[in-house]
């Protein structure tokens, strides 16, 4: 499996939902979301794609909840 790639910036810092928490305690989904939810050369997510092909802007929701979790995983000290 690849590294994940997580963004810089506000997206990273917000702070966790109740969605990062429940995932926290779920560290193979995170990961997984992490390394799916990927930016492609234009930024727009490659896993996040419409019938038209287009991906949403990066980072999308479900890569912001699964950096949240990590970091809530991390911070109890179960990473």
């Amino acid at each position: 499996m690849t590294e994940p790639h997580t963004p810089d910036g506000p997206a990273a810092s917000t702070s966790p939902g109740p969605m990062a928490g429940v995932l926290a305690d779920m560290p193979e989904v995170w990961r997984r979301l992490l390394v799916e939810h990927v930016p492609d050369r234009l930024g727009r997510c490659t896993a996040c794609r419409n019938v038209s092909g287009s991906g949403v802007r990066w980072p999308c929701t479900l890569q912001q909840i699964a950096s949240q979790a990590r970091v809530l995983h991390e911070t109890r000290g179960d990473g």
